[in-house]
């Protein structure tokens, strides 16, 4: 597909001979103390308070943990023996109930806050009020907090597996509680299964997340390096027929009592596991060797700093380069590390044991990452989305299907449309090649194809037959929606979803010399035209006679019908009419010639001026930059973009408007900073704006890419007019398509001028 006249910066990485090397961190005067430039950026509060507005909560959390890593030490702000949450952490609130091992980052429903530990000074009491804190630190690698009403400071860092946790006590009785009946998830409890008085072992149960029907165990040993005086059990398991759950016999909880004459350090190390208590410790053993926990601790950040060093970007404004390194560090929180030291982890849909060299991952929010997320990892994490897509065929393998929101050895099929295509798709055209193809290309046809049981594609029977999801269809009965069922949520998102899906399989198809199918699926591709109407210049559901479905509101977020709250107007997912209207990035071609210039430019301003644009949620990622698609590309797609940024993207706790799904919405901050977006995944182009910064390098791995860096500078002032841009020195117009910036040293110039008359 050819595209003129537009902004468009196309970089195709293809695999190169040139070397990069690794970069020595500088280091300090002593010759082991490591000098970090990168972390000191990086605020893992911001997020983790609400800011007022609708969906408003980031449900990031401010603990320790690695990149990708499978734990993650955080505080709970919240009894969670009495309730659940997406996060266990709210900057607001003014106390801390424990310390959890295992959290998601920036997902919409309670899950994990798995192991979680509790610190006190006196007596167990049932009803445990937590306590107030003071001197709250948190970076990459390392949380540390003082419980004032306890008199213990409680610092942690992490490997990617195993936790370290180090207590500084005060004299007299101290008390160290490992309550398996406090994780944050809709199901509670789990099982001490052998202790005595320096380590402890068990299981807790996970659950129900979205209300799906996923059951798992997370498994943990625990080390302490001091022997405590005393210890015993504690029996708070409940009998819950909703869940199945029948542990009431078995203790749920076990307490370390100290009696210190002085002040002490006692430090704690937990190995967790989805396999075994055995396979827990084993993952302890193998990456903690004793109790140092300031080589852990600067291991993690050490770790951090090299992935966060490889984009490097330029300013005097250190809260710009606070929140453009927040967001690259949420952006590599998930998928987590699932697979044990080993090798070993449960394979997909079942409780069986797998073991592989490559490691597995967890928790792929592939509707929300596909956007984003997928498209930062290929640009300069390509062995890691690599990696994510060899894991995403190993689950078709194992499941017979391609993951959706794979949770632990679970499908839950949340969310809709069939992201797993787009994200595969848009990896093997940008040369990332480190999979069996072949197999990728059956699996993402067979979601494509396979009508009998395909939740991937709720409603595919509907699409292959009208070439759209029907209001009035046999899967259409909304209120008796279930993740499981068939039913479809979103007829007209579902169908443009799916587009985007086909349009990507087209691609890969064309890639692979499979021209037949190329045809078919670029065809299949633009169905959405057919949801086109031209008397309300609007996509808009239809019935099974072609007839429009009334009553029509372009304004309705919210349908009574849907079940259990689901958002969205008819028709649309999480959003209104208005707000899925550009959310076809691979079909903006055959809108704007549906709808004309001057009705495109209006209806994107109307989004914008008359208050329909959702930053919170992922369909309407790109339309700030589809201004680049009109007459005002030279001034209003950065004008639009830096005041999103600004208005939504701060250094402060309530610094995201919402729920950050995955490290979705802060990969958009980092590239609407860099100046870039994806626009359109199966495209291996970006669409270019101003960026933030005086200068950005991204630095290339030589294993995958020709060239050594990406280097995109500005000239002139941030919210200036574009006047020119330059790639490698020569000029470029507005005819830019696909340049190719795969030389030794690419660098893009972006030129602004005075803009007076903005």
């Amino acid at each position: 597909m050819k595209r003129f006249s537009y902004w468009w910066l196309g970089v195709v990485l293809l695999p190169g001979v040139f070397n990069l090397g690794c970069q020595e961190l500088p280091k300090n005067q002593s010759k082991d103390a490591t000098v970090f430039q990168y972390i000191h950026y990086v605020n893992p509060f911001i997020g983790t308070q609400g800011n007022g507005t609708k969906h408003s909560v980031g449900n990031v959390h401010p603990g320790a943990v690695q990149p990708w890593g499978m734990v993650s030490v955080s505080p709970q702000s919240f009894d969670f023996t009495q309730t659940h949450s997406p996060s266990g952490f709210r900057y607001e609130e003014k106390k801390i109930y424990g310390f959890s091992s295992v959290n998601f980052s920036g997902v919409g429903c309670p899950a994990t806050g798995s192991v979680p530990f509790k610190f006190f000074s006196g007596k167990l009491s049932e009803n445990y009020d937590g306590s107030q804190f003071s001197e709250q630190v948190a970076s990459p690698g390392y949380y540390s907090v003082r419980l004032d009403d306890e008199n213990i400071r409680v610092q942690a860092t992490t490997t990617q597996r195993s936790t370290l946790i180090k207590l500084e006590l005060p004299e007299g009785r101290s008390n160290i509680y490992v309550d398996l009946t406090a994780q944050q998830a809709h199901v509670k409890g789990g099982v001490i299964e052998a202790y005595n008085d320096e380590a402890v072992s068990g299981y807790q149960l996970e659950g129900n997340f979205c209300g799906a029907g996923n059951r798992s165990s997370v498994y943990f040993s625990a080390r302490i390096d001091r022997k405590a005086d005393s210890t015993y059990l504690v029996h708070y398991n409940k009998n819950n027929p909703r869940f199945n759950q029948q542990l009431e016999d078995k203790p749920s909880g076990l307490v370390y009592v100290f009696e210190n004459e002085e002040p002490a350090i006692v430090q704690i190390k937990v190995g967790v596991s989805y396999v075994s208590v055995d396979n827990a410790q084993d993952n302890l053993d193998k990456e903690q060797s004793g109790y140092d926990f300031e080589r852990v601790r600067n291991e993690a950040q050490a770790e951090w700093e090299k992935e966060l060093s490889k984009i490097r970007v330029t300013t005097d404004s250190e809260d710009d380069k606070t929140v453009f390194y927040t967001a690259l560090y949420h952006s590599l929180l998930m998928p987590m590390t699932y697979s044990d030291h080993n090798g070993d982890y449960v394979k997909m849909g079942g409780t069986d044991i797998g073991n592989s060299a490559d490691t597995r991952y967890t928790g792929f929010s592939l509707w929300d990452t596909y956007r984003t997320t997928h498209p930062l990892l290929a640009l300069a994490y390509p062995e890691k989305q690599q990696a994510f897509v060899r894991n995403m065929l190993t689950i078709y393998d194992e499941s017979g299907w391609l993951p959706k929101w794979s949770i632990f050895n679970f499908e839950p099929y949340l969310m809709v449309g069939d992201p797993a295509p787009i994200v595969i798709g848009d990896t093997y055209v940008k040369g990332i090649r480190g999979f069996d193809a072949e197999k990728a290309y059956e699996a993402v046809t067979k979601n494509a194809t396979h009508e009998e049981g395909n939740l991937n594609r709720r409603g595919l029977q509907d699409y292959n037959a009208y070439g759209y999801i029907t209001m009035d269809g046999d899967f259409s009965e909304v209120e008796n929606f279930q993740w499981n069922n068939g039913i479809v949520w979103g007829a007209v998102s579902s169908t443009m979803e799916f587009n985007l899906a086909d349009f990507n399989i087209a691609q890969m198809a064309k890639a692979m010399g499979k021209e037949t199918d190329y045809r078919k699926y670029l065809e299949r591709s633009k169905s959405f035209i057919n949801l086109y109407n031209d008397e309300t210049g609007l996509l808009q559901p239809k019935n099974k006679d072609g007839s429009w479905y009334e009553p029509f509101d372009p304004t309705q977020e919210r349908w009574d019908r849907m079940n259990f709250g689901l958002r969205g107007g008819p028709g649309f997912v999480e959003g209104s009419a208005w707000q899925y209207l550009f959310a076809i990035p691979h079909g903006m071609d055959t809108l704007k010639s549906s709808m004309g210039e001057k009705r495109f430019l209006n209806n994107l301003d109307t989004i914008f001026e008359d208050g329909h644009f959702d930053m919170t949620n992922e369909p309407g990622f790109g339309f700030p930059f589809f201004y680049n698609l009109t007459q005002e590309k030279d001034w209003k797609t950065a004008q639009t973009v830096h005041h999103l940024l600004r208005t939504y993207f701060t250094n402060t706790p309530d610094g995201l408007p919402g729920n950050d799904d995955a490290g979705a919405m802060s990969s958009w901050v980092v590239f609407a900073m860099m100046g870039l977006y994806p626009d359109t995944p199966g495209n291996p182009a970006y669409m270019v704006t101003t960026p933030i910064f005086d200068r950005v390098e991204i630095q290339l791995n030589p294993d995958f890419y020709s060239g050594k860096q990406i280097v995109i500078e500005r000239q002139g002032p941030v919210d200036g007019r574009i006047e020119a841009m330059l790639l490698n020195g020569k000029a470029i117009d507005y005819q830019v398509g696909h340049a190719l910036l795969t030389s030794n040293n690419s660098v893009l110039v972006v030129k602004t001028t005075d803009a007076q008359d903005l």
